[in-house]
């Protein structure tokens, strides 16, 4: 659906606030900001995108088999990843890829090149370090929650004609912010003992972040005194409150008013559940509910690949200095 003047003008003013309540929460209450937001707020995102790509046939078109059999496999393999989290086998990397590659179907036909695709993915993993790590935990955080976030934002902004200061700011913002958040300085009082406890759930892939600034993560009441430590969470915690914001932000774009009362019942249903789960043990209900998270992800692989075809191939066309041609609403919506 193609947006008004009007309409996109308060899309930006949105996600201007948005970017500005992100910074200004994440560097308050870091460690409270990202647990509650991927607990409570978390779900309900990934039950109404999940919804919403289904109307839109999950973008998958034509694909290798059909988006009803693409929906079938990817929530077969979210069961393999939720049990990896158990098992720690690096099933969720050889998943991901997986689905990565059988949702590229969607733009390529060839089932030859995909199997190069699928077999060139496997062989470099002997040579690339960490490739496996990237797949499995970094593709489905930061990459989806903060570069996918950044690449629909741009997206809209070349298809925009009428470019407003804030269609500009907002990208330079989104660029900025988690920067200063990284090398800020700030002093915590010490958090408590449910929040320390929430983190667990978290503390591998953000020991490995903090890890890689060359500092520890102490998953206790300290969590937050070493400043690397608190840039991380900071970090996290601006992104994913940014995500879901810009996602429910799109009231015109998602036309949740046109939404059936059938799904609205079940999405409130799951999200009940969802929450109920938290609310008894978070670190349970974050391996439940991670299953939710996973699938949400999958079923955007192909609306990813759209959206990189039409990134690349604007670039490509505006070096060729050709007019870009710009894609129909359904293959490149403003933000995700």
């Amino acid at each position: 659906m193609a947006l008004n003047a009007s309409a996109i003008s308060n899309q930006h003013r949105g996600n201007f606030l948005a970017l500005i309540l992100s910074a200004t929460a994440a560097m308050l209450a870091p460690l409270q900001t990202f647990i509650f937001v991927y607990a409570f707020v978390g779900p309900l995102h990934y039950l109404t995108e999940i919804a919403w790509l289904r109307k839109k046939d999950f973008y998958f078109g034509e694909g290798l088999v059909s988006p009803r059999w693409y929906t079938a496999i990817a929530a077969l393999l979210c069961i393999a990843a939720s049990i990896d989290f158990y098992l720690h086998r690096g099933i969720t990397g050889y998943a991901i890829g997986i689905l990565l590659v059988l949702s590229l179907s969607a733009r390529v036909k060839n089932p030859w090149i995909l199997l190069a695709a699928l077999l060139s993915g496997y062989i470099a993993k002997f040579f690339v370090h960490g490739l496996v790590l990237f797949i499995g935990a970094i593709l489905p955080t930061i990459v989806h929650v903060y570069l996918f976030t950044g690449l629909f934002m741009l997206s809209g902004l070349i298809r925009e004609k009428h470019k407003t200061v804030l269609a500009w700011l907002n990208p330079i913002l989104l660029a900025v912010l988690p920067v200063a958040l990284l090398m800020a300085t700030w002093h915590y009082t010490a958090p408590a003992a449910y929040w320390i406890h929430a983190e667990s759930g978290f503390s591998a892939l953000h020991g490995y972040l903090v890890g890689l600034l060359g500092h520890n993560l102490h998953p206790d009441s300290t969590i937050l005194a070493d400043n690397a430590a608190a840039g991380v969470l900071r970090f996290l915690a601006f992104i994913y409150l940014y995500h879901y914001l810009n996602w429910f932000a799109k009231t015109e774009l998602l036309q949740w008013h046109r939404v059936s009362a059938r799904t609205w019942s079940l999405i409130a249903v799951l999200y009940a559940i969802s929450i109920g789960c938290y609310l008894w043990n978070f670190v349970i209900g974050f391996y439940i509910v991670n299953f939710l998270s996973l699938l949400h992800i999958f079923l955007e692989f192909p609306l990813n690949w759209h959206t990189g075809h039409f990134l690349t191939s604007t670039l490509a066309r505006y070096f060729g200095r050709t007019p870009p041609q710009h894609p129909p609403e359904q293959l490149a919506p403003r933000s995700v």
